[in-house]
């Protein structure tokens, strides 16, 4: 899904200066939620990104290594993260309609991601979740470009977006709150490893700063932005976070 049926970019949107996103802005972002999703006592540790209808893409260690509990659905259409998803999130007198959970038919991890054995491992750190059904496309939820490749670039020294919600720390859980978008820098990776000395960048790593505001900011995705006859066409996919500060 390329072009205009995905990506979905409202020029007055992303120049609002706002902190929270609309709810209809980003309408990608799914929460994954840990255990049934008729019980209320759910949690949501990770985020994930709808490319198809019937698929999304979130990080390996989401998957590998939450082992006391499996990732079984996703959550599309959440302006806030809260518990209620049953309910519409509303925003004085700004609602999104309510959420919509899909189970997760089966999760395929990428074959080389070795997080498993070594929680640090930052290489391969993908997987793709095959949904029980399709997504019903809306104002709120529709898919994110993929890149292609005339977007093949290192993107040091570009400002790109993240999204996603605030971490309640120590647990790692999504604190209640409405979806954020920050805007980050790209730095270099000899940069980025001379303050994250333990991490072994390679080329088919980015580095992304923010200010200290957002440490405990649990993004997903990493986006740039397609620009066709002098305007901004569509956001598409960067990357996505690691097991770390590192995107």
């Amino acid at each position: 899904i390329q072009g205009q049926s995905c990506g979905k970019l409202q020029e007055s949107q992303l120049n609002n200066l706002k902190e929270y996103t609309e709810p209809d802005e980003f309408p990608w972002i799914g929460r994954v939620g840990y255990g049934d999703s008729s019980n209320g006592s759910t949690d949501f540790y990770c985020i994930a990104v709808l490319i198809k209808p019937r698929h999304a893409i979130l990080p390996a260690h989401c998957v590998l290594n939450r082992v006391e509990v499996d990732a079984r659905f996703i959550l599309f259409g959440d302006w806030r993260a809260n518990r209620n998803f049953d309910e519409k999130d509303c925003l004085f007198d700004v609602c999104a309609p309510v959420p919509e959970a899909i189970d997760i038919e089966e999760l395929v991890v990428h074959p080389k991601f070795m997080g498993l054995r070594n929680p640090s491992a930052i290489d391969n750190d993908i997987a793709v979740a095959k949904l029980v059904r399709s997504v019903d496309f809306s104002d709120f939820v529709s898919p994110l470009c993929l890149p292609t490749t005339k977007h093949k670039d290192n993107h040091i020294a570009q400002k790109l977006t993240m999204v996603g919600f605030l971490q309640i720390l120590p647990s790692f859980e999504l604190a209640e709150g409405f979806r954020t978008k920050v805007d980050v820098h790209i730095v270099s990776l000899e940069f980025c490893a001379s303050l994250q000395d333990k991490l072994n960048l390679t080329q088919d790593h980015l580095c992304a700063m923010a200010s200290a505001a957002f440490l405990n900011f649990f993004a997903s995705p990493l986006m740039g932005i397609e620009v066709e006859d002098g305007k901004p066409r569509n956001f598409y996919l960067v990357g996505l976070p690691t097991y770390g500060a590192i995107t």
